[in-house]
Formats: C-alpha cells, structure tokens, sequence
C-alpha cells in the first residue's frame, strides 16, 4: 500500500465545478487563453518547472492510505480513487438544492469550459514535450452487437438493527459518475461487450481517437517526471485500478479511460496511483488500445469511474453539481445480481452518529435521533442528492456519505429507537406481601364500616329540647 499525499484541485469543469483529489494546489482560476499561451503550446518542447506553495491558501489534506485491488479482493477496509466538491462551502452544506432545476450546458458553456481548461493546463507545470505532427486519428468500430441478454433477479438485502441503531444500506462503491469497473467486468462477461461497447455505453456521446503521441509524450506523476513510457505508466495504473483478474475487454476499457483521464489532466496523474509489476495480461491489454482516449465535441473527454455503481450510473449533477453531457446515468444492469457491494448494511450507533455529524458539520443535534437524517432522493437514479440534517443543515448526499464512512451515496437510511426502560427509584421494589398486606388493611376497614351501620347507638338521645323554662 502506497499513502498518497492529497491536495485540492484547480483543475475543473465551468472554472472550478468538480475538482479532484491530488492535484497540485499552485494553478489558480482559468482564463480564457491569449495569442501568446497559443504560440508557445505550438512549440516542440516545453519544460516549465514547480511553482511555490508558499502563496496558496488551499489548506493541505491528511496524508491518505489508497490503494486498488483485483475484483475479489474488494472488501470493505479499502479506499477507492475519490472526487471531492470544489468548495467548502459544497461539501458542508448550505441552501437546499433540491428545488433548484439542474443547469443544461449550452454549446457557449462547453467551448467556454474547453478553453478555460486549455488555460489552465498552459498554466500548470508540465514535462509533456508536444509533437507538431501528432494528430488524432478516428479508431476503426469494435463493436459487438449483442444486447445485454438475460440478467437473474437482484439479490435480496435484509437487516437486523439493534435498539438504538442507524442501518445503512449501500448500493455501489463509490461516487457513481461515469464507468462502473466492476459493471465492465459484468458486460463483458455476461453480454459479450467488447470494450467500445462499454465505453459507449457509459460515456454516451463520445466518440474514440488516437492521439498519436505515446512515442513523444512524457506522462508526469504530480508534476514529476513517471520515468517511463506510456505504455508502462499505464499498465501499473490499469494494474492498481482493476488488477489482473477481469475480463480482457474490461481491462482495455479501463486503460482507455485511464489514459483520457490524464490526458484530460494535462497528461499529469494527480489522483491515480500506479502499481508495480504488472501481469502480462494487463500489459497486453494496454498495448492493444494504447492512445486511445474520448473524445467530446473536440477534445478529452472528463472519463470518471468508480468501482460500482448499485444498479445505474449517477448523473454528474446529481454528486458535483454540474451537468456534464456523456455523465449522465445509464443501466448498470448486472449489479443487483453479481457485484458484491450491492446492498451493503451497516449499523452505527446514535451515540457514534452524533459524534460524526457534530464533528464533521460543527451542528449540536437534537435528542431525537429520528430527525437527524433526512435524504432527498433522485427521481431517476435513487441516488441521494441531499441531505437534510437535523432540520439544521443540507449537504449534498456524497459528502454526507464520505463523512459517514459508507459505501455509496446510493442509500437508504433508517433508525432503530432504542428500547424503553422504567427510570429508576430509590423506593423498594413492590413484592406479593405488600399486595397481601394491602388487600387485608382495605377489608379490615370495609369491614369495620358495615358493622358501624347495623348498631345501634347507646349513647342518650339529646336531639329534643325539654318543655320546661327555666326563669329566674
């Protein structure tokens, strides 16, 4: 396991929509690009150097433990590649957004958003030596043809809560966004797909090229030169993601996606960590579809993915916001019935919940834990979009599911009260006696009253006054 240092990301869609985590925190906001930032991109080799940190005001982030695994080693101890919200303000919360209507992205804000990107990377620190003569070229169609085909029932889920707990049922691993690696895995095993045709589907609307330009680029790990090719940067990325175990078409969609990842990060990876020796299978894979990257309306496609996606993808609005047009959902549709982080259940304790919340989001909760969690969920997707704590704060539902530590921001939520107990006296407790005591006294007494009745009285009648006066 490798710790990979963390920073907030300037690199985002709409100046600063969605940022990653990992890249360097010294690029400041975009601007649209000169004649001179043009000019200079037009030559063979550019080499620029790190600039300080000493300005940044981006706090740094606690060192993280990240690592991947093949399939049948996900369990729930490991942490997958993660997104964070642009601002802090995002991740804590603020005004609901729930009635707020998503925002369509016009043509002007897609060539706006490809520009701004453009900028930014000619501002960010880079080793990548550009070829005047590498063009990208069309890739000839791969395509099965073959329709998803019969998919079993989705498994059934059931939790047993004690008194007092919260139970989270998470579908999925991840943010959603974008590929499912373990919904690859499932297409190409159980439908046939090849990995076009799971590209394709999880990025509607792109289309693939070939850069032409893995013989000359230099990739960069966080601004610092890999120290190898292409080829064998890619391999030990595709090898961290999705090991050696998937399916052949899996693992090639992988280093598509992979590889238009960081071209469309400036040919920098920030957020991905490579892993050694890598199996001939991998390495073959990647060779097969080397340069190959997504393309949208002209340049690299923003290819998010994340381990699993609980039955369907995530539109992009739903987790970051932003509307981008190839991240909307589609079916993942063999997770109900294989992929293990389908319907996870997790119990945490109210007592532990309040600690989380109060913690994380700097509110005092309530007594009734009945009211802390209130979720908004997707019409489309079942993908908690909100959350309402406590009647006192929104957040989007994937920064409340990372601050919780679950699975997913696909979940349902509910809470178990606790039993109800009598509250202590220092009185003796009642016995069999007391109540035998008791039914003796009150028939002594009822007794006495009956006899009182029928006897009659000896004392001397004075109710009648005498005839006699008495006169002096």
């Amino acid at each position: 396991m490798k710790n990979l240092y963390m920073k907030k990301s300037a690199a985002a869609l709409l100046s600063g929509v969605i940022t990653f985590v990992g890249a360097a925190s010294g690029a400041g906001s975009a601007e649209a690009p000169t004649e001179e930032d043009t000019s200079a991109a037009a030559s063979t080799e550019e080499v620029t150097t790190l600039p300080e940190d000493e300005d940044s005001d981006v706090a740094e982030e606690p060192e993280i433990d990240w690592v991947k695994a093949d399939i049948s080693d996900y369990d729930s101890s490991m942490s997958l590649v993660s997104y964070e919200l642009t601002t802090p303000e995002m991740l804590s919360g603020g005004e609901s957004t729930a009635e707020t209507p998503k925002k369509e992205l016009t043509e002007e804000d897609v060539a706006d958003m490809i520009l701004k990107r453009r900028a930014l990377k000619k501002k960010s620190p880079s080793l990548t030596r550009k070829s005047r003569s590498a063009e990208p070229t069309a890739v000839e169609l791969y395509l099965s043809g073959k329709p998803v085909g019969y998919v079993p029932p989705e498994r059934q889920v059931s939790a047993e809560a004690s008194p007092g707990d919260f139970t989270f049922v998470t579908y999925g691993w991840g943010h959603g966004v974008g590929m499912s690696q373990n919904g690859a895995n499932l297409y190409a095993t159980y439908s046939g797909w090849t990995y076009q045709d799971i590209l394709f589907h999880y990025y509607p609307g792109t289309y693939l090229v070939n850069t032409n330009s893995t013989d000359d680029e230099v990739l960069t790990i966080n601004h610092q030169p890999a120290n190898c090719t292409t080829l064998e940067l890619l391999s030990q990325i595709v090898f961290n993601e999705v090991g050696g175990t998937m399916a052949y078409e899996a693992i090639k969609a992988q280093a598509v996606a992979a590889y238009t990842y960081i071209k469309f990060n400036g040919d920098d990876i920030h957020d991905l960590c490579p892993k050694a020796n890598p199996p001939q299978i991998v390495i073959d894979a990647c060779q097969e579809v080397l340069g190959e990257a997504l393309f949208y309306d002209g340049d690299f496609a923003l290819t998010m993915f994340s381990a699993s996606s609980g039955g369907c993808s995530a539109n992009c609005y739903e987790i970051f916001y932003q509307d981008v047009p190839y991240l909307r959902s589609v079916q993942s549709d063999w997770d109900g019935a294989y992929d293990p982080h389908y319907g996870t259940v997790r119990y945490i304790s109210a007592s532990e919940m309040r600690n989380r919340i109060e913690s994380r989001f700097g509110i005092s909760l309530s007594d009734d834990p009945a009211n802390w969690i209130y979720p908004l969920y997707s019409d489309q997707t079942g993908y908690v979009t909100d959350v309402c704590i406590d009647g006192q704060l929104w957040v989007k539902g994937y920064a409340f599911s990372l601050s919780m530590g679950i699975k997913s921001p696909k979940f349902n939520v509910s809470y178990t009260p606790a039993a109800y107990s009598e509250p202590e006296s220092d009185e003796p407790a009642w016995t069999d006696e007391d109540d035998f005591i008791e039914d003796y006294e009150e028939a002594k007494t009822e007794a006495a009253s009956e006899a009182a009745v029928e006897e009659p009285s000896t004392e001397p009648d004075t109710s009648e006054t005498t005839t006699e006066e008495v006169t002096e």
